[in-house]
């Protein structure tokens, strides 16, 4: 056999044309063998992950939904409901209207005892400012 019979193509114009066509579906043969099922496996592993975390999300509102059942299957559970819910209260028991503190204005005249009053206003709001910013709670009620 001499070395023109040992190539698969004779002519030399389809050789050039044929390696090129080869070379180009041998590469995308090895990307749809290897690339996308990588980036499939990747795009699922994230979704698999996103599902997951919502998996846990929905575990834990379950669990929270099921701890209320079982509370208010229990005899102070039940009281409790009946209390807050439907607003019953027991026999020795008296419900005391409560209103809202109007919005009154801080705004006083600036005249003599008013002044006083203002100042005093003044330098309680500084303090219960300087207590929220070291992150306290004032319990007096005359603080603003």
């Amino acid at each position: 056999m001499s070395s023109t019979d040992l190539h698969l193509v004779r002519h030399r114009g389809v050789r050039a044309f044929a390696v090129p066509l080869t070379v180009l579906v041998v590469f995308a043969l090895a990307t749809t063998l290897f690339v996308v099922p990588v980036r499939t496996w990747m795009s699922q592993r994230s979704v698999l992950n996103t599902k997951q975390q919502e998996y846990a999300a929905y575990e834990d509102i379950v669990e929270n939904m099921q701890d209320q059942v079982n509370y208010l299957q229990s005899p102070s559970g039940l009281r409790d409901a009946i209390r807050t819910q439907l607003g019953y209260l027991y026999p020795s028991e008296r419900r005391v209207p409560m209103m809202d503190t109007p919005a009154l204005s801080t705004t006083l005249p600036e005249r003599w005892p008013y002044t006083i009053v203002s100042t005093m206003m003044f330098v309680k709001t500084l303090e219960a400012a300087q207590q929220d910013a070291k992150g306290k709670i004032s319990l007096d009620p005359l603080v603003p």
